[in-house]
Protein backbone atom coordinates (compact mmCIF):
# COMPACT_ATOMS: atom_id res chain seq x y z
CA UNK A 1 0.00 0.00 0.00
CA UNK A 2 2.85 2.44 0.99
CA UNK A 3 4.35 1.99 -2.72
CA UNK A 4 0.50 3.06 -4.11
CA UNK A 5 0.45 6.32 -1.65
CA UNK A 6 3.91 6.88 -2.91
CA UNK A 7 3.58 6.74 -6.52
CA UNK A 8 0.10 9.04 -6.19
CA UNK A 9 1.72 11.40 -3.96
CA UNK A 10 4.71 12.16 -6.04
CA UNK A 11 2.07 12.05 -9.00
CA UNK A 12 -0.30 14.87 -7.78
CA UNK A 13 3.05 16.69 -6.73
CA UNK A 14 4.29 17.01 -10.29
CA UNK A 15 0.76 17.82 -11.55
CA UNK A 16 0.78 20.60 -9.20
CA UNK A 17 3.88 21.79 -10.18
CA UNK A 18 5.89 21.68 -7.26
CA UNK A 19 9.12 20.39 -6.11
CA UNK A 20 9.73 18.00 -3.29
CA UNK A 21 11.61 20.90 -1.02
CA UNK A 22 8.40 22.92 -1.64
CA UNK A 23 6.00 20.44 -1.30
CA UNK A 24 8.02 19.36 1.80
CA UNK A 25 7.58 22.82 3.06
CA UNK A 26 3.60 22.84 2.67
CA UNK A 27 3.15 19.73 4.67
CA UNK A 28 5.61 21.15 7.80
CA UNK A 29 8.02 17.79 7.20
CA UNK A 30 11.45 17.27 5.24
CA UNK A 31 12.04 16.82 1.53
CA UNK A 32 13.88 14.08 2.81
CA UNK A 33 10.96 12.90 4.49
CA UNK A 34 9.03 13.36 1.43
CA UNK A 35 11.26 11.70 -1.18
CA UNK A 36 10.64 8.27 1.29
CA UNK A 37 7.15 8.93 0.98
CA UNK A 38 7.34 8.75 -2.72
CA UNK A 39 9.50 5.75 -3.17
CA UNK A 40 7.23 4.15 -0.38
CA UNK A 41 10.02 4.07 2.13
CA UNK A 42 7.88 5.21 4.97
CA UNK A 43 4.44 4.88 6.01
CA UNK A 44 2.86 8.31 6.75
CA UNK A 45 0.05 8.84 9.64
CA UNK A 46 -2.92 9.33 9.11
CA UNK A 47 -2.59 13.39 10.02
CA UNK A 48 0.32 13.16 7.55
CA UNK A 49 -1.61 11.84 4.72
CA UNK A 50 -4.59 14.30 5.50
CA UNK A 51 -2.08 17.10 5.70
CA UNK A 52 -0.48 15.73 2.38
CA UNK A 53 -3.63 15.58 0.44
CA UNK A 54 -4.42 19.00 1.78
CA UNK A 55 -0.84 20.31 0.22
CA UNK A 56 -1.81 18.46 -3.44
CA UNK A 57 -5.64 19.88 -3.23
CA UNK A 58 -6.69 16.22 -3.64
CA UNK A 59 -9.13 13.87 -1.36
CA UNK A 60 -7.74 11.78 0.88
CA UNK A 61 -8.76 8.70 -0.87
CA UNK A 62 -7.23 9.40 -4.39
CA UNK A 63 -3.92 8.47 -2.34
CA UNK A 64 -4.97 5.24 -1.93
CA UNK A 65 -6.39 4.50 -5.61
CA UNK A 66 -4.11 2.38 -7.61
CA UNK A 67 -5.09 3.32 -10.86
CA UNK A 68 -2.99 0.53 -12.47
CA UNK A 69 -5.38 -2.09 -11.54
CA UNK A 70 -8.38 0.54 -12.35
CA UNK A 71 -6.79 1.19 -15.84
CA UNK A 72 -7.63 4.76 -15.21
CA UNK A 73 -4.90 7.26 -14.52
CA UNK A 74 -4.99 8.74 -11.31
CA UNK A 75 -5.21 12.67 -12.98
CA UNK A 76 -9.07 11.12 -14.70
CA UNK A 77 -9.91 9.84 -10.79
CA UNK A 78 -9.44 13.09 -9.94
CA UNK A 79 -11.50 15.17 -12.47
CA UNK A 80 -14.60 12.60 -11.89
CA UNK A 81 -14.40 13.33 -8.27
CA UNK A 82 -14.52 16.71 -9.31
CA UNK A 83 -17.38 16.60 -11.79
CA UNK A 84 -19.53 14.27 -9.66
CA UNK A 85 -19.60 17.44 -7.19
CA UNK A 86 -21.10 19.81 -9.39
CA UNK A 87 -24.31 20.72 -10.40
CA UNK A 88 -26.46 19.20 -12.79
CA UNK A 89 -26.49 22.30 -15.56
CA UNK A 90 -22.79 21.94 -15.21
CA UNK A 91 -22.54 18.12 -15.29
CA UNK A 92 -25.06 18.44 -18.68
CA UNK A 93 -22.54 20.75 -20.26
CA UNK A 94 -19.47 18.69 -19.41
CA UNK A 95 -21.36 15.36 -20.80
CA UNK A 96 -22.20 17.74 -24.48
CA UNK A 97 -18.80 18.56 -24.83
CA UNK A 98 -17.39 14.85 -24.01
CA UNK A 99 -20.55 13.92 -26.20
CA UNK A 100 -19.04 16.06 -29.43
CA UNK A 101 -15.09 15.45 -28.68
CA UNK A 102 -15.93 11.82 -28.53
CA UNK A 103 -17.56 12.04 -31.86
CA UNK A 104 -14.87 13.63 -33.42
CA UNK A 105 -12.55 11.55 -32.39
CA UNK A 106 -14.15 8.30 -32.53
CA UNK A 107 -12.19 6.96 -35.57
Amino acid sequence: MKIIVGKNIKHFRILRGFSQKEAALLAGITSSYWGYLERGKKNPSIELIEKIADVLGIEVHLLFIDSQNKKLPAELMQSLYIIKGMEAKHLQFISTILKAYIKIHKN
